[in-house]
C-alpha cells in the first residue's frame, strides 16, 4: 500500500473487511454509538434484575447488530452501483449511520435512483426477517435484540424514503428533478431545500408528540432529535452547495485545461526547454514514461536552474516531480467540469493530467487552483443575478 493509499485508509477507519471487492471501514466515530447504547440502554436492563454486566452484554450486542444492519443497508447501495458499471471506492459506517462512495460520473437519473432505493429495501427485508425470526427464536433476550433490531430497520427503512437530501428518497426526489430538467445540478438543490424541510418537520414531531401526549420529552429523545436533525441539516445544506457547483461546472471540461507538452523522462532538458520555447502558447511540461504514460510534472524552475553547459546530458529525469498514479483521469468526450471536479475532490490532487477515455490520447493539465478560480468565477456569476 502507498502513503497516500495509507493515509486515506486511516481518515476513513479501521478496515474491517471487503464487499464485493469493496473495502469495508468502521469509522472511529463508531464507538460512540457503543458508548450511547451502553448509557441508554444498560441502566434500563439492570433495574429489571439482571444485573449491570447483562445490561451493559446486551447494549454492546445490539450495538453490533445495528453494526450489520447498517453495513447491509450500504452493501446493497454498493451491490447496485457496481452492478451499474459505477466502481465503488468504500462502504464507511459511522456514528452518523454509514455511507457508500463510488465513482457517479456516468451517472443517470435512473442508475442514480436505482442506487439509492436498493438501500431502504434492504432495510425493510432485514425488518421482514426480524418479524419471522422473532416468531421461532426462543429466549428472553435473543427475543428483546430481534425485536429492537427488526424495528430498527423498519424505521430506518421507511425514514430513509422521506424525500430529502441526504437520505434515500432525496436521491430518488434529486433523480427525478434531474430527469426533468436535464439538470443534475437543479435536482440536488431541490432535494437539499427538500432536506432542510424534512430536517425541521423530523425535529418538530421527535420534540412534539410527547407534548401532545401532555408529557415532557425525556433526555434520550432530546438527544436523538439534535443528532438526527443535525445531521440532515448539514446534510441538506452539502446538498444544496453542491448542487450549485453543478450547476456552475456544467460546461465542457476543455477550456479549464492547461496545454501539456509530453517530454519522455529521458530526454535532455535542453531538448525539453527548446520544444517549450517553440511552442505556440504557454505549456504545462509532463514527463512520460518510455510508454508515453504520464509520471510527472517538471517545475520551470527545476529546468531553468540547470546549468546551459549540462542541458544537454542532463535527463529530464532529474528535474521532473513525480505523481501518484491515480493522477490520471480518463474521461469520456461528453464529460462535464463537473465529473473533473468530483474526481479531483475524491482523489485530493492538486493537478491531474486528462485523458480521453476512448483513444487514450492526453487533452491537457488540470491545475486545481485554476478550476477553482473558474468555478468561483461561475459562482459568483450566477449569484449576481
Amino acid at each position: 500500500m502507498s502513503s497516500s493509499r495509507a493515509s486515506r485508509a486511516s481518515v476513513h477507519g479501521w478496515r474491517i473487511g471487503g464487499f464485493a471487492g469493496t473495502p469495508v471501514y468502521l469509522g472511529r466515530s463508531w464507538p460512540l454509538i457503543v458508548l450511547f447504547l451502553v448509557v441508554a440502554v444498560a441502566p434500563t436492563l439492570a433495574r429489571s434484575g439482571r444485573g449491570a454486566a447483562y445490561g451493559v452484554l446486551v447494549a454492546v450486542a445490539y450495538a453490533v447488530l445495528l453494526l450489520l444492519s447498517v453495513l447491509v443497508h450500504e452493501a446493497a447501495h454498493a451491490l447496485a452501483a457496481g452492478r451499474l458499471g459505477h466502481p465503488v471506492d468504500r462502504i464507511v459506517a459511522d456514528v452518523w449511520g454509514g455511507h457508500t462512495v463510488y465513482d457517479a460520473t456516468r451517472s443517470t437519473p435512473s442508475t442514480t435512483a436505482v442506487v439509492a432505493v436498493v438501500g431502504a429495501v434492504a432495510s425493510l427485508v432485514g425488518a421482514g426477517l426480524g418479524q419471522l425470526l422473532g416468531g421461532v427464536v426462543q429466549g428472553e433476550t435473543a427475543s428483546l435484540l430481534i425485536g429492537v433490531i427488526t424495528v430498527t430497520n423498519l424505521v430506518v427503512g421507511l425514514f430513509n424514503l422521506l424525500p430529502g437530501l441526504p437520505l434515500d428518497g432525496g436521491q430518488i426526489l434529486s433523480s427525478l428533478v434531474w430527469q426533468v430538467t436535464g439538470s443534475k445540478g437543479r435536482g440536488l438543490t431541490v432535494a437539499g431545500w427538500s432536506g432542510r424541510v424534512v430536517a425541521v418537520l423530523a425535529v418538530g414531531w421527535a420534540l412534539g408528540r410527547p407534548l401532545l401526549e401532555a408529557r415532557r420529552p425525556d433526555l434520550m429523545t432530546l438527544v436523538w432529535a439534535v443528532l438526527i436533525g443535525g445531521l440532515l441539516w448539514r446534510g441538506a445544506s452539502e446538498a444544496i452547495s453542491s448542487g450549485h457547483v453543478h450547476e456552475a461546472t456544467a460546461g465542457p471540461v476543455d477550456p479549464v485545461l492547461a496545454t501539456a507538452l509530453l517530454v519522455p523522462a529521458e530526454a535532455s532538458v535542453a531538448e525539453m526547454l527548446d520544444r517549450a520555447e517553440a511552442a505556440s502558447a504557454p505549456v504545462v511540461m509532463v514527463a512520460t514514461d518510455r510508454t508515453g504514460w504520464p509520471v510527472g510534472l517538471v517545475e520551470p524552475t527545476a529546468a531553468a536552474a540547470v546549468p546551459a553547459s549540462t542541458r544537454s546530458t542532463t535527463q529530464v529525469a532529474a528535474v521532473l516531480v513525480a505523481q501518484p498514479p491515480e493522477w490520471v483521469v480518463a474521461l469520456s468526450a461528453t464529460a462535464v467540469l463537473t465529473d473533473l471536479v468530483a474526481i479531483m475532490s475524491e482523489r485530493a490532487l492538486p493537478v491531474a493530467v486528462v485523458l480521453d477515455e476512448a483513444t487514450r490520447r492526453v487533452r491537457g493539465v488540470a491545475l486545481a487552483e485554476r478550476v477553482n478560480d473558474v468555478v468561483a468565477a461561475e459562482l459568483g456569476r450566477r449569484r449576481r443575478r
